[in-house]
């Protein structure tokens, strides 16, 4: 009978041991110094190699070929080769799961360590699965292991370590293993599929790795499937046959559809893959390692290597959505569908809880206006489409006697309207200047750029015209952006952050500049902007060309668009 591909290929030498360097490199110091520990305790997750690594230890040190100062098994020796066989009567590999008692403690280790070895140097005994032994148990294995015989070796291996005395891990050289990482992973199974002749596309081996989760057993038994479809060459059209179906398209689909707050398509879509028999879980399972993914990637490109591989038409899908979410958005997502994801084996309706994670991110988000630019901007935003390329640049001639006496006009009887407007607000004086103002602008822009990256790009086009004792009259070109700056938090933001930089307590009044208004002060702000100004139109009338162009001015306004 062949053997599996994950015994098949379990490690003989520790060169051969996949990850866990940490204690790779630690323990074969330790075999060849001779320094040697009487007890270990391995723990970490299933299937990532704590059995392997004590069968290699005490292969390694009965091994009789092994050369001092050496820690590598000779695999040739009747030491090696009858422990690979398991004939080795000085290695004792015994299971506390089917041997809780102590009884059984008492019969198969206690009594046995007091013996000498049969043939080998020590006597070696692997307890696997050691939080399953009774209280009885590890009560009489602690005296051993306090009192050990010099020519017994305990290893002690544990899925979870918090079942297991502290009494008992306290006399024990800890190890804790770690799920391996993807690249790891990937060549591991190549060197298989290698050794096995077949060739495997990368593809499936990303697949597959990202399947498996860090385990490597369950990697390598996903791995013998695939080669038991007999293919001298394997493609993900064939591995799709073997290898659960991913969901990254659905996800990638329903979070464009979050970037837009779209309830109706994101349920839609949800309830289609219910109809469909997709695995909800699986799916939300997907979805939060979408989010990660694109959150590592927004925080710092570099990142990226710590999550897992997709295709390049994916990783540019997701390069794509980290510029369109901000990161308090997508803490905010991780958050609800991590939530959510435990009540979809309990709800009656599998959809349901998916379902009112999309309504509350979305009410949520379009609640949160200091945030980002709410959908009724989006709307309002528009473009000036008959104009000509040349007038767009060709800016106004600004030695233009006539333009600029009319600007003067203008101006001035835009102050006397906020001088006007602000005659009512409690007014204090403050030792500043509207010229000061102006002048450290730009700094400011710069300051809120960090506090509230959404008001800066309005902040570019206005225009501070007066202060009014403590009320600075701001000039605006644009109705929307005096309803944005007038919303009560957005406004009071925006003087919280007026008052600390220029130190002095201001209060913001606002009107808007006339359309034929020419600001030097404005042109000056943004002449090394690459988003191009726009004029209101009414939201009838965005067509699909206004509408491809208003995404593209919002991500701007968010400060994340380069040319």
């Amino acid at each position: 009978m062949s053997l599996a591909i994950y015994r098949k290929y379990r490690p003989q030498n520790w060169s051969d041991l996949t990850g866990q360097n940490h204690i790779k490199v630690t323990l074969q110091n330790e075999i060849a110094s001779g320094k040697l520990a009487h007890a270990f305790i391995f723990t970490g997750p299933r299937g990532i190699g704590k059995t392997t690594t004590a069968r290699l230890l005490a292969k390694s040190l009965n091994c009789e070929q092994r050369k001092e100062g050496e820690s590598e098994p000779c695999n040739v020796c009747d030491s090696c080769t009858e422990l690979v066989g398991g004939q080795d009567l000085d290695i004792l590999e015994i299971d506390a799961a089917s041997h809780t008692g102590v009884d059984h403690v008492r019969e198969n280790i206690i009594a046995n360590a007091r013996f000498t070895p049969v043939k080998r140097k020590y006597k070696v005994f692997i307890i696997d699965e050691v939080h399953m032994l009774s209280i009885s148990a590890f009560n009489a294995l602690l005296k051993i292991l306090e009192e050990p015989p010099a020519h017994a070796i305990f290893i002690l291996a544990t899925t979870e370590i918090h079942k297991v005395p502290a009494t008992i891990i306290s006399r024990c050289q800890r190890f804790d293993f770690k799920k391996i990482n993807s690249k790891d992973l990937i060549k591991r199974l190549a060197y298989i599929g290698q050794e096995e002749g077949v060739k495997i596309n990368k593809e499936v081996l990303s697949e597959i790795s990202r399947f498996s989760e860090g385990c490597l057993r369950d990697a390598e038994s996903l791995l013998g499937q695939v080669l038991s479809l007999g293919e001298k060459e394997v493609t993900a059209d064939e591995a799709s046959l073997i290898i659960p179906a991913t969901n990254q398209i659905s996800v990638l689909e329903l979070l464009r559809f979050l970037v837009l707050k779209d309830v109706n398509q994101s349920i839609a879509l949800i309830n289609e893959l219910a109809e469909e028999g997709v695995d909800l879980l699986k799916f939300t399972d997907d979805l939060i390692e979408s989010l990660r993914k694109i959150i590592l990637n927004k925080v710092s490109g570099s990142l990226k290597e710590y999550a897992f591989e997709l295709d390049q038409e994916s990783e540019n899908a997701i390069i794509d959505l980290s510029q369109k979410f901000t990161e308090k958005e997508l803490l905010l997502l991780i958050n609800i569908f991590s939530s959510k994801k435990n009540e979809i084996k309990t709800a009656v309706i599998a959809q349901l809880p998916l379902e009112i994670a999309v309504i509350e991110y979305c009410q949520n988000n379009q609640d949160n206006s200091d945030d980002s630019p709410n959908q009724d901007e989006k709307t309002e935003l528009s473009d000036d489409n008959k104009k000509s390329e040349s007038e767009k640049n060709d800016p106004p001639n600004a030695e233009d006697p006539e333009k600029i006496s009319k600007a003067e006009s203008v101006s001035n009887d835009t102050l006397k309207t906020c001088k006007i407007e602000s005659e009512t607000k409690k007014k204090k004086n403050v030792n500043l200047k509207i010229e000061e103002i102006k002048n450290k602008w730009h700094q400011f822009i710069v300051k809120m750029q960090e506090e509230n990256a959404s008001l800066v790009f309005i902040l570019k086009v206005s225009e501070p015209l007066d202060l009014n004792g403590n009320v600075l009259n701001l000039g605006l070109k644009y109705d929307f952006h005096q309803q944005r700056l007038n919303q009560s938090k957005v406004k009071e933001t925006f003087e919280e952050n007026l008052t600390q930089f220029f130190n002095q307590e201001l209060v913001l009044e606002t009107c808007l500049l006339p359309s034929d208004y020419e600001s030097d002060f404005i042109k000056e702000q943004t002449k090394d902007d690459e988003v191009e100004l726009v004029d209101e139109i009414s939201a009838e009338d965005v067509g699909e060309e206004q509408k491809e162009m208003l995404d593209n001015l919002m991500t701007a306004l968010n400060g994340k668009v380069s040319e």
